[in-house]
């Protein structure tokens, strides 16, 4: 796991809130060699007889999107007329998960024809917004807005501005557009391109689509969701989110546009309605810490705010997050920014369940939901996912926020229509990644003991023995990359610089995921023949990969180019079955155009 990244976000200058992001730097590296930029096209990479190694740096990157304010806002205009189609639908769009729920991201196309990006679906914000082309990469993502590519381009000659409190910053201009989300179009849709960035070149998504109420979108529009709805695109203006297993590596998420996915939660919705809209905010009963049969009221009637743009479990208020601190006896860790347990020596039944009433029923995290390990056998670090944060409503009451590490364990439904959000238990309930060993204890409590108004509906305690993992299934980088499936076509993609030098005989410890393959392409891609996977010489493995949970195996990688499967490198590395999925000991080529492919 990387460090984690603090940012202060500020709108308008009504606000402060600490707003958690954290990730590794998620993207292509292309170097393009001294002869194709003398020739315009492509060249033969370069052969070296030295097989070089080398070890893939872990980067610290921010992730800010979007910015909030509270404010007290009035309704929805339910008067206007609303056009329905025919056959009003329901729309199913696919989330990956970026760094292991950093945060969650789907794909949307905009303009005619349409243009691809991947976005943060943002409950905490109302905006729209993507790259235009003049960004270049100082707003990261991978994709940028072309306005002369399309037909149904409208500029509103409108400014675009978003400011952050670390000075990073966001403007550009609106424009009116045709938005499709998972096959459900809106036309003359406002939404902003953003021309110039700061402090925002590593972020992995393109760009972010907001989910609250109209009143605290920036530029006053119908957020994408509302207008769907008035258009009569939409069933319901109701949209669900549900959150894969993280530990599982099945790095999937799902959101429902037009309803709820029924296959996703167990037992019913408890809802809460929405007490001051603009954001998801709603009053919940209270919030307690439990060890054993001793239970502990930390507070009571709190306004809080169900938000997928932000990364921790729970942000908290500072008197009420310092008192969970010392009820965990957790230490500030100034190296990471965040407050650490002690998970060497105590046990993990030594740590309390947090549960958070809202109308009268419980949603309960176990100590494995809100403690996170980082680190080697060496030097574990243990910390906990909940953040203090200073903030005000509209009406100047301190407010709590539930994050994505709270909600991967909750379905969670936002229902516009009748101004409430709602809670289930998420099928991935209970999921969570498996401590190394050498940690707490043998045996860990996932479930927490059903009663009368419990979420769970598990009647006992269910326990889980924990398996010993090598440190490579906890200490490693993820790239996900779907420019390196063997699908794709040809390039200058290069690894030499990805990767460390071979000198320290030590591999770069890396798991593929999603949008790209999980796993090394397992023959020479397209025949031998390279020139595929965004790069000439395509790299590969003859490796059969291992099916015993904690099992190491080596085997070679190639690169296949001009009809020699093996062109120029060969490298011995290492495949290691990890707990769902696979973490690969690679080192680097010598030299540009060569890159590893996936599957």
């Amino acid at each position: 796991m990387p460090l984690l990244d603090r940012k202060i976000k500020v709108r308008n200058a009504l606000l402060l809130q600490v707003y958690i992001r954290y990730s590794h730097l998620l993207r292509n590296i292309v170097e393009e060699s001294n002869a194709a930029n003398a020739s315009g096209g492509s060249h033969t990479p370069e052969v070296r007889q030295k097989i070089k190694r080398i070890m893939m740096q872990h980067v610290k990157r921010k992730c800010g999107s979007g910015g909030k304010r509270y404010n007290k806002c009035p309704s929805i205009n339910t008067t206007r007329k609303i056009k329905r189609s025919v056959t009003p639908t329901t729309a199913n769009e696919s989330l990956i998960d970026v760094q292991w729920g950093s945060y969650w991201m789907g794909l949307i196309t905009i303009g005619t024809p349409g243009q691809s990006f991947y976005v943060d679906f943002d409950t905490g914000s109302g905006d729209l917004w993507v790259p235009a082309a003049q960004c270049n990469h100082s707003c990261g993502g991978n994709h940028t807005f072309i306005s002369g590519s399309s037909s149904t381009f409208k500029s509103l000659n409108k400014t675009f501005y978003i400011l952050y409190g670390d000075g990073s910053y966001v403007n550009g201009s609106w424009a009116n557009e045709t938005v499709n989300i998972a096959g459900i179009s809106i036309a003359k849709q406002s939404f902003a391109m953003a021309t110039s960035a700061v402090g925002m070149s590593s972020r992995a998504s393109d760009g972010l689509l907001g989910m609250s109420y109209q009143s605290i979108a920036t530029g006053g529009e119908n957020p994408v969701v509302w207008s769907m709805y008035l258009a009569g695109e939409l069933s319901l203006p109701i949209f669900g989110f549900w959150f894969g297993p993280i530990s599982t590596g099945s790095d999937t998420g799902e959101l429902i546009l037009g309803g709820y996915d029924t296959t996703k939660y167990t037992g019913s919705f408890t809802y809460a309605n929405v007490n001051v809209k603009g954001y998801w905010e709603f009053v919940a009963d209270s919030v307690s810490l439990t060890v054993g049969s001793t239970t502990t009221t930390v507070a009571t009637s709190i306004n809080a705010i169900l938000d997928t743009g932000t990364t921790v479990a729970i942000a908290a208020p500072p008197t009420y997050a310092n008192a969970i601190y010392s009820a965990l006896g957790a230490t500030y860790n100034s190296s990471i920014g965040w407050y650490t347990v002690n998970c060497q020596t105590k046990p993990l039944s030594a740590f309390p369940n947090i549960t958070i009433t809202i109308t009268s029923t419980s949603f309960v995290l176990t100590p494995l939901m809100y403690i996170q390990i980082a680190g080697g056998p060496s030097n574990y670090i243990c910390y906990v996912v909940i953040q203090s944060i200073t903030a005000n409503d509209a009406n100047s009451n301190p407010i709590w926020i539930l994050g994505d590490f709270f909600m991967r364990h909750f379905y969670s439904v936002f229902d516009m229509q009748n101004n409430r959000v709602g809670l289930a238990l998420s099928t991935s309930y209970g999921v969570v990644a498996t401590p190394p060993s050498t940690l707490f204890q043998t045996t860990t409590t996932l479930y927490p003991p059903s009663s009368t108004n419990s979420a769970s509906t598990t009647s006992a305690a269910s326990t889980t023995t924990v398996a010993t993992l090598p440190a490579q299934c906890y200490n490693y980088t993820t790239i996900a990359d779907a420019a390196r499936l063997t699908t794709q076509g040809s390039g200058n993609g290069c690894d030499s610089s990805v990767f460390n030098s071979v000198s320290g005989n030590v591999p770069s410890y890396v798991r593929f995921a999603s949008p790209g393959g999980t796993q090394l392409a397992t023959s020479a891609p397209n025949s031998g023949q390279g020139q595929v996977c965004g790069t000439l010489a395509a790299g590969w493995t003859n490796a059969t990969y291992p099916t015993t949970l904690g099992q190491t195996i080596n085997a070679f990688a190639c690169f296949a180019y001009g009809g020699n499967a093996c062109f120029g490198y060969v490298y011995w590395i290492k495949i290691t079955k990890c707990n769902g999925y696979y973490v690969h000991g690679l080192y680097a080529p010598g030299a540009c155009a060569y890159r590893y492919c996936t599957q």
